[in-house]
């Protein structure tokens, strides 16, 4: 491993919902100017009905509806080289078909802005497959879908599916301490292993703050975001169409800023990733390459569409971007993927002195982890602290969307909710 990741002793994971790399970063290039990162130019263009639909910048933080992004609907949206996201977002919200090729800017998340100013962007991260949440987050943390496509549903949920892989924190060593952090259901209770089981190191959020503050932090921290569950009181923060991303913003500017302000000096022993599942049905006009090792399956042979990707820690560059190859005038292309995730956790606390990193799934053996884009040779101690969007309304229930159906995720979720409840897990480790 290199010199730099040895030094990381907390790896803190926190992965959003549903956004494109050029819908959330692509001003970077377009309006920030930055020739570093490859994003959008303004040329990019899909066709429909003899209509010529181009980027613009998105008039609101909050959407009206859930652009399809299963894996039909991504298989058509990639068709003719990322030419079809229009055509399929018209199939399914009939009013302005150009809404899905548009992007926010600087000012529209001034979180972003900030972290990719001050640490490592991956403008060539996809997420692990062509489809939804459920598979993608999957791989995130056991490094396969198991070849299963599409989310389970409610009904399947309650029939007992579930992902039965082993995750991430199975593998870890005895003396490796993790935790997993949730604001209203873990997602780790989609797998089978986890599904009605009191576990001790599943926490609430303000768990992860408290540990954050006392210098206590695990050597693993996954958080995932409020999904918006009805039961639960405050605003989604998952950035999950239609809800508010402002809420996303502050949640991922109070994680880092709990980080940055961690007792104990931990910061300087830190590394956070903030990431997408999947692009939500967001244009991107980057194509998704194919995967090495190819799976059995014929369709099942490229990464889903490109996600963004922050590397944030004391030991990145600052105002970076590492991926693609014209842009960072690197020998190869060098792709990341949520398996890469998992590739960096193995190397850094499961790989012996001078050993093998241990092998996981086919997936996670090919991947590339994170290590390159830990370059400095001490710690930064120039990094500053992310702004809060101020006065974002707290009751997302308050807003007229909310008069809508719950998504599918959020149906999905409930399920999970229902069953560990039943089976006698508080509220406080669900």
């Amino acid at each position: 491993m290199s010199d730099q990741l040895k030094d990381i002793d907390h790896i803190v994971v926190l992965m959003l919902e549903n956004r494109s790399f050029d819908h959330m970063l692509g001003y970077l290039s377009l309006e920030g100017g930055r020739q570093d990162v490859d994003g959008l130019t303004g040329n990019e263009v899909n066709h429909h009905n003899g209509n010529s639909h181009k980027p613009q910048r998105m008039a609101s933080a909050i959407m009206n509806g859930d652009p399809c992004h299963e894996w039909d609907c991504v298989k058509e949206q990639l068709d003719n080289q990322n030419g079809g996201f229009v055509k399929n977002y018209a199939k399914h919200i009939i009013n302005n078909p150009h809404f899905i090729m548009n992007y926010f800017n600087a000012a529209d998340v001034p979180v972003f802005d900030h972290l990719a100013r001050e640490f490592s962007i991956c403008d060539r991260w996809f997420c692990s497959l062509p489809g939804p949440t459920q598979p993608n987050r999957a791989y995130a943390l056991a490094g396969t879908s198991e070849s299963i496509k599409e989310n389970f549903s409610p009904q399947q949920l309650i029939m007992g599916n579930g992902w039965a892989a082993p995750t991430i924190f199975e593998l870890l060593p005895n003396n490796v301490t993790w935790r997993y952090y949730s604001h209203d259901i873990a997602g780790l209770r989609f797998f089978k292993k986890f599904r009605t089981q009191l576990v001790p190191q599943i926490d609430k959020i303000d768990k992860f703050f408290d540990a954050a503050e006392d210098g206590n932090l695990p050597n693993v921290s996954w958080i995932d975001p409020d999904f918006g569950i009805a039961a639960y009181p405050g605003a989604p923060n998952d950035d999950h169409p239609p809800h508010d991303m402002r809420h996303g913003q502050n949640l991922v500017s109070k994680v880092y800023n709990a980080l940055l302000n961690a007792g104990n000096s931990q910061w300087s022993k830190t590394l956070l990733i903030v990431t997408y599942d999947e692009h939500g049905g967001f244009y991107d006009h980057v194509s998704p390459r194919q995967f090495t090792p190819a799976d059995s399956d014929p369709e099942f042979q490229k990464y889903g569409v490109r996600v963004p990707a922050f590397v944030v820690s004391p030991w990145a560059a600052r105002q970076t971007a590492y991926g693609s190859q014209q842009h960072h005038l690197q020998p190869d292309e060098v792709l990341f993927d949520h398996t890469s995730v998992l590739k960096t956790i193995l190397r850094r606390f499961c790989t012996p002195a001078g050993g093998a990193t241990p092998s996981m799934t086919p997936r996670v053996d090919a991947a590339n982890d994170l290590s390159n884009l830990l370059t400095e040779q001490q710690p930064r101690t120039d990094c500053t602290p992310a702004p809060l969007i101020p006065n974002v309304p707290v009751a997302f229930k308050d807003l007229f969307l909310m008069d809508g159906p719950e998504t599918e995720l959020q149906e999905e979720l409930q399920v999970l909710v229902g069953e560990a409840t039943a089976n006698g897990v508080p509220p406080s480790k669900l």
